[in-house]
């Protein structure tokens, strides 16, 4: 069984094997996307009775909403712009820098902008994008709204100044079931005890 606790290892040498990790990780997530985008081409995921990409990503691979979601979109892009998996791999761009880039994307803008961001932070890349495709203004738009109705007893109620929720309903809100109380455990002994 592996052991990670590494207490016992040197400054120098932990700090060397960390940035061994990072740069594993890059190859590895290179590597990752070149197959994810190749399962994805295939529509493999069909054989295996999934119906889409992101449901085989969450449920066959086990992965998070969100990082099916970050991958595939990588994934894709990078199937468009090759240029990418050595990128991610080498270091120069991040995941999430890839999927800010991938609607921005074109045969005229890939290489440009992917040298924009290169190195940059995902704060930065959201500032380059915002200046290089600013988005127009959100008309404002005033209009009065409908009270929304009681939905319980409590809301219902008047509130009296300086008046608790908990003074407010007499009994159990109502589609809310009361909580049991918790059971505490007693306490455990330790070898130090006066």
């Amino acid at each position: 069984m592996k052991c990670y606790s590494l207490s016992h290892l040197a400054d120098r040498t932990l700090l060397q094997a960390l940035a061994a990790l990072v740069t594993q990780d890059r190859t590895t997530t290179a590597a990752l996307l070149a197959h994810l985008a190749e399962v994805d081409e295939r529509q493999l995921y069909r054989s295996a009775a999934y119906p889409s990409m992101y449901l085989y990503c969450v449920r066959e691979l086990r992965m998070s909403e969100d990082t099916a979601f970050k991958r595939i979109r990588a994934a894709r892009i990078a199937r468009q712009f090759p240029v990418i998996f050595g990128a991610l791999a080498g270091g120069r761009l991040h995941l999430s820098a890839v999927v800010l880039l991938a609607p921005h994307l074109t045969a005229d803008t890939a290489g440009e902008l992917m040298a924009a961001a290169e190195h940059k932070t995902k704060a930065e890349i959201e500032v380059l994008l915002a200046q290089r495709f600013p988005q127009p203004d959100v008309a404002t738009f005033v209009g009065a709204i409908a009270p929304a109705a009681a939905t319980n007893r409590v809301a219902a109620m008047p509130v009296e100044a300086g008046a608790e929720l908990w003074q407010l309903a007499p009994g159990p809100v109502a589609g809310i079931a009361e909580a049991p109380a918790p059971q505490l455990a007693p306490p455990m002994k330790t070898g130090c005890q006066r």
